[in-house]
């Protein structure tokens, strides 16, 4: 029931991958509970699976912190963002400097 209400509660705040990965982590928690509450079997797929699931969350965590330490990404952004603030300015000047046209006769006004 826990796990159903924090997928509710991820909905909208976090990447669809996010979501998946607690999905996954959903299911490693009811074959677990199963197998320690209600003595259900265990076999070495069931467990394989859990493995590989638990791993991928972990590289996913380590891969999500390593990007956002990356100083580069932060830096492009904002080249990016002063780029396209610098091309509106521009525009802004050209559109300021020219003499007002009418378009429909090609004179200057």
């Amino acid at each position: 029931v826990f796990c159903n209400v924090s997928q509710y509660l991820c909905i909208g705040r976090f990447s669809a991958v996010t979501f998946q990965v607690l999905g996954h982590m959903k299911t490693v928690c009811i074959l677990t509970l199963g197998w320690l509450l209600f003595d259900s079997q265990l076999t070495v797929k069931n467990i394989l699976g859990m493995t590989v699931a638990v791993l991928g969350m972990i590289v996913y965590s380590w891969a999500i912190e390593a990007e956002k330490r990356k100083p580069d990404s932060k830096t492009i952004g904002h080249t990016k963002n002063n780029l396209l603030e610098e091309h509106v300015e521009l525009l802004k000047q050209r559109i300021e400097e020219s003499p007002a046209k009418d378009v429909e006769l090609g004179h200057a006004k």
